[in-house]
Protein backbone atom coordinates (compact mmCIF):
# COMPACT_ATOMS: atom_id res chain seq x y z
CA UNK A 1 0.00 0.00 0.00
CA UNK A 2 1.19 3.52 -0.78
CA UNK A 3 1.11 6.41 1.64
CA UNK A 4 -2.09 7.84 0.17
CA UNK A 5 -3.83 4.48 0.64
CA UNK A 6 -2.67 4.34 4.25
CA UNK A 7 -3.86 7.91 4.72
CA UNK A 8 -7.31 6.97 3.44
CA UNK A 9 -7.44 3.95 5.72
CA UNK A 10 -6.37 5.91 8.81
CA UNK A 11 -8.83 8.71 8.08
CA UNK A 12 -11.65 6.17 7.90
CA UNK A 13 -10.41 4.23 10.91
CA UNK A 14 -10.34 7.14 13.37
CA UNK A 15 -13.89 8.04 12.32
CA UNK A 16 -15.15 4.47 12.69
CA UNK A 17 -17.97 3.99 15.17
CA UNK A 18 -16.86 2.07 18.25
CA UNK A 19 -20.20 1.44 19.87
CA UNK A 20 -19.39 -0.88 22.78
CA UNK A 21 -22.03 -0.86 25.51
CA UNK A 22 -19.98 -0.15 28.62
CA UNK A 23 -23.12 0.00 30.79
CA UNK A 24 -23.39 -3.80 30.72
CA UNK A 25 -20.30 -4.06 32.89
CA UNK A 26 -17.95 -7.02 33.19
CA UNK A 27 -18.88 -10.37 34.71
CA UNK A 28 -15.72 -12.19 35.81
CA UNK A 29 -14.76 -14.02 38.97
CA UNK A 30 -12.75 -11.86 41.36
CA UNK A 31 -9.36 -13.51 40.63
CA UNK A 32 -9.93 -13.26 36.87
CA UNK A 33 -11.21 -9.68 37.16
CA UNK A 34 -8.19 -8.55 39.19
CA UNK A 35 -5.70 -10.22 36.83
CA UNK A 36 -7.41 -8.89 33.68
CA UNK A 37 -7.69 -5.43 35.20
CA UNK A 38 -3.97 -5.33 35.97
CA UNK A 39 -3.08 -6.22 32.37
CA UNK A 40 -5.51 -3.66 30.95
CA UNK A 41 -4.12 -0.93 33.22
CA UNK A 42 -0.62 -1.70 31.96
CA UNK A 43 -1.74 -1.40 28.32
CA UNK A 44 -3.78 1.73 28.98
CA UNK A 45 -0.79 3.51 30.52
CA UNK A 46 1.34 2.69 27.50
CA UNK A 47 -1.22 3.99 25.02
CA UNK A 48 -2.05 7.26 26.78
CA UNK A 49 0.44 9.64 25.20
CA UNK A 50 -0.21 12.68 22.98
CA UNK A 51 2.80 11.76 20.83
CA UNK A 52 4.01 15.35 20.50
CA UNK A 53 7.66 14.30 20.35
CA UNK A 54 7.14 11.95 17.40
CA UNK A 55 4.79 14.34 15.61
CA UNK A 56 7.39 17.09 15.89
CA UNK A 57 10.15 14.88 14.50
CA UNK A 58 8.29 13.82 11.38
CA UNK A 59 7.58 17.47 10.61
CA UNK A 60 11.29 18.11 10.19
CA UNK A 61 11.57 16.50 6.78
CA UNK A 62 8.88 13.89 6.06
CA UNK A 63 6.24 14.32 3.31
CA UNK A 64 2.94 15.99 4.22
CA UNK A 65 0.98 12.79 3.61
CA UNK A 66 3.14 10.84 6.04
CA UNK A 67 2.90 13.62 8.62
CA UNK A 68 -0.89 13.38 8.50
CA UNK A 69 -0.67 9.59 8.74
CA UNK A 70 1.38 9.88 11.94
CA UNK A 71 -1.07 12.43 13.37
CA UNK A 72 -3.91 9.98 12.70
CA UNK A 73 -1.91 7.05 14.06
CA UNK A 74 -1.30 8.91 17.32
CA UNK A 75 -4.96 9.92 17.42
CA UNK A 76 -6.05 6.29 17.04
CA UNK A 77 -3.73 5.23 19.85
CA UNK A 78 -5.49 7.84 21.98
CA UNK A 79 -8.84 6.31 21.04
CA UNK A 80 -7.53 2.94 22.20
CA UNK A 81 -6.38 4.45 25.50
CA UNK A 82 -9.85 5.95 26.01
CA UNK A 83 -11.57 2.64 25.22
CA UNK A 84 -9.38 0.85 27.74
CA UNK A 85 -10.00 3.53 30.37
CA UNK A 86 -13.76 3.13 29.90
CA UNK A 87 -13.40 -0.66 30.13
CA UNK A 88 -11.34 -0.32 33.31
CA UNK A 89 -14.00 1.92 34.85
CA UNK A 90 -16.67 -0.61 33.85
CA UNK A 91 -14.66 -3.21 35.78
CA UNK A 92 -14.64 -1.03 38.90
CA UNK A 93 -11.00 0.01 38.55
CA UNK A 94 -9.02 3.14 37.79
CA UNK A 95 -6.52 3.75 34.98
CA UNK A 96 -3.05 2.89 36.23
CA UNK A 97 -0.50 5.43 37.34
CA UNK A 98 2.92 5.82 35.72
CA UNK A 99 5.51 3.26 36.74
CA UNK A 100 9.22 2.72 36.18
CA UNK A 101 9.02 0.55 33.01
CA UNK A 102 6.60 3.01 31.40
CA UNK A 103 8.82 6.00 32.30
CA UNK A 104 11.96 4.29 30.98
CA UNK A 105 10.25 3.23 27.75
CA UNK A 106 9.00 6.75 27.01
CA UNK A 107 12.35 8.38 27.81
CA UNK A 108 14.18 5.79 25.74
CA UNK A 109 12.15 6.18 22.54
CA UNK A 110 12.27 9.99 22.66
CA UNK A 111 16.06 10.01 22.47
CA UNK A 112 16.12 8.94 18.82
CA UNK A 113 15.11 10.26 15.42
CA UNK A 114 11.72 9.46 13.96
CA UNK A 115 12.81 6.21 12.27
CA UNK A 116 14.19 4.69 15.47
CA UNK A 117 11.25 5.95 17.51
CA UNK A 118 8.81 4.31 15.10
CA UNK A 119 10.77 1.06 15.45
CA UNK A 120 10.45 1.30 19.24
CA UNK A 121 6.70 1.88 18.90
CA UNK A 122 6.48 -1.01 16.45
CA UNK A 123 8.19 -3.17 19.07
CA UNK A 124 5.50 -2.25 21.58
CA UNK A 125 2.76 -3.07 19.05
CA UNK A 126 4.31 -6.48 18.40
CA UNK A 127 4.73 -7.53 22.03
CA UNK A 128 1.19 -6.42 22.88
CA UNK A 129 -0.49 -8.22 19.98
CA UNK A 130 -0.15 -11.87 21.13
CA UNK A 131 -1.19 -10.97 24.70
CA UNK A 132 -4.25 -9.13 23.41
CA UNK A 133 -5.08 -12.17 21.27
CA UNK A 134 -4.87 -14.38 24.37
CA UNK A 135 -7.30 -12.04 26.13
CA UNK A 136 -9.75 -12.14 23.21
CA UNK A 137 -9.66 -15.93 23.10
CA UNK A 138 -9.54 -16.80 26.80
CA UNK A 139 -11.04 -14.03 28.96
CA UNK A 140 -14.66 -15.05 29.36
CA UNK A 141 -16.44 -11.71 29.11
CA UNK A 142 -18.16 -10.19 26.03
CA UNK A 143 -17.24 -6.56 26.76
CA UNK A 144 -13.56 -7.35 27.30
CA UNK A 145 -13.51 -9.36 24.06
CA UNK A 146 -15.27 -6.61 22.07
CA UNK A 147 -12.96 -3.82 23.23
CA UNK A 148 -9.72 -5.78 22.98
CA UNK A 149 -10.53 -7.32 19.58
CA UNK A 150 -11.28 -3.84 18.18
CA UNK A 151 -7.91 -2.56 19.38
CA UNK A 152 -6.14 -5.67 18.10
CA UNK A 153 -7.58 -5.23 14.61
CA UNK A 154 -6.30 -1.65 14.48
CA UNK A 155 -2.88 -2.70 15.74
CA UNK A 156 -2.58 -5.23 12.95
CA UNK A 157 -3.00 -2.41 10.44
CA UNK A 158 -0.48 -0.28 12.36
CA UNK A 159 2.16 -3.00 12.00
CA UNK A 160 1.64 -3.12 8.24
CA UNK A 161 1.75 0.68 8.03
CA UNK A 162 5.05 0.86 9.88
CA UNK A 163 6.60 -1.90 7.78
CA UNK A 164 5.71 -0.10 4.55
CA UNK A 165 7.31 3.16 5.66
CA UNK A 166 10.32 1.78 7.54
CA UNK A 167 11.40 -0.52 4.71
CA UNK A 168 12.96 2.24 2.54
CA UNK A 169 14.76 3.68 5.57
CA UNK A 170 16.21 0.29 6.53
CA UNK A 171 17.25 -0.54 2.98
CA UNK A 172 19.13 2.75 2.71
CA UNK A 173 21.46 1.67 5.53
CA UNK A 174 24.81 0.01 4.99
CA UNK A 175 25.19 -3.66 5.82
CA UNK A 176 27.05 -2.87 9.04
CA UNK A 177 24.46 -0.30 10.13
CA UNK A 178 21.61 -2.70 9.43
CA UNK A 179 23.33 -5.53 11.29
CA UNK A 180 23.82 -3.30 14.33
CA UNK A 181 20.21 -2.14 14.10
CA UNK A 182 18.84 -5.69 13.99
CA UNK A 183 20.98 -6.74 16.97
CA UNK A 184 19.81 -3.75 19.01
CA UNK A 185 16.22 -4.30 17.93
CA UNK A 186 16.31 -7.94 18.98
CA UNK A 187 17.65 -6.96 22.40
CA UNK A 188 14.95 -4.31 22.79
CA UNK A 189 12.26 -6.80 21.76
CA UNK A 190 13.54 -9.37 24.28
CA UNK A 191 13.56 -6.83 27.11
CA UNK A 192 10.13 -5.38 26.29
CA UNK A 193 8.51 -8.79 25.92
CA UNK A 194 10.04 -10.02 29.18
CA UNK A 195 8.70 -7.01 31.09
CA UNK A 196 5.23 -7.37 29.56
CA UNK A 197 4.92 -11.10 30.26
CA UNK A 198 6.09 -10.57 33.84
CA UNK A 199 3.48 -7.84 34.31
CA UNK A 200 0.77 -10.08 32.83
CA UNK A 201 1.75 -13.22 34.77
CA UNK A 202 -1.42 -13.10 36.95
CA UNK A 203 -3.52 -13.00 33.77
CA UNK A 204 -1.85 -16.11 32.36
CA UNK A 205 -2.25 -17.93 35.67
CA UNK A 206 -5.94 -17.00 35.95
CA UNK A 207 -6.78 -18.44 32.52
CA UNK A 208 -4.32 -21.33 32.60
CA UNK A 209 -2.36 -20.20 29.56
CA UNK A 210 1.35 -20.83 28.98
CA UNK A 211 3.57 -17.76 28.85
CA UNK A 212 5.98 -19.80 26.74
CA UNK A 213 3.33 -20.16 24.04
CA UNK A 214 2.74 -16.40 24.04
CA UNK A 215 6.52 -15.80 24.00
CA UNK A 216 6.83 -18.04 20.94
CA UNK A 217 3.96 -16.33 19.10
CA UNK A 218 5.53 -12.94 19.77
CA UNK A 219 8.89 -14.05 18.37
CA UNK A 220 7.23 -15.55 15.31
CA UNK A 221 5.53 -12.21 14.70
CA UNK A 222 8.87 -10.43 15.18
CA UNK A 223 10.45 -12.73 12.58
CA UNK A 224 7.71 -11.93 10.08
CA UNK A 225 8.13 -8.21 10.60
CA UNK A 226 11.89 -8.55 10.14
CA UNK A 227 11.16 -10.35 6.87
CA UNK A 228 8.95 -7.46 5.81
CA UNK A 229 11.74 -4.99 6.48
CA UNK A 230 14.77 -6.95 5.29
CA UNK A 231 13.64 -9.95 3.26
CA UNK A 232 13.70 -10.52 -0.47
CA UNK A 233 11.26 -8.80 -2.80
CA UNK A 234 9.56 -12.15 -3.30
CA UNK A 235 8.88 -12.57 0.42
CA UNK A 236 7.84 -8.94 0.73
CA UNK A 237 5.34 -9.50 -2.07
CA UNK A 238 3.86 -12.41 -0.14
CA UNK A 239 3.54 -10.30 3.00
CA UNK A 240 2.02 -7.39 1.08
CA UNK A 241 -0.98 -9.50 0.08
CA UNK A 242 -2.27 -8.83 3.56
CA UNK A 243 -0.67 -5.64 4.91
CA UNK A 244 -2.15 -6.25 8.36
CA UNK A 245 0.32 -9.11 8.99
CA UNK A 246 -2.18 -11.66 10.26
CA UNK A 247 0.17 -14.09 11.92
CA UNK A 248 -0.33 -14.15 15.70
CA UNK A 249 -3.01 -11.50 15.34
Amino acid sequence: MGTMQWLGHLRDSVQRERDMDFTRGVTLSEPARAATLRALQFFQRGLSSPGMNLRSKVRQGCPEEYIECIDLYVREKGIHADLLARLIWAMGGEPGKRNVPDFVFRRFRRRFGWTAEIMVLLTAEMVMAPVLRVMVNHVDDPLVRDVVSSILADQAWHIGFHIDHLRPEVRAMSGVENFALQAAWGALFTTTLTVLLAECEPLFESIGYSRLTCWTDAWNLFAQVQTGLNGSDHLNAILSRDPRIRFAL
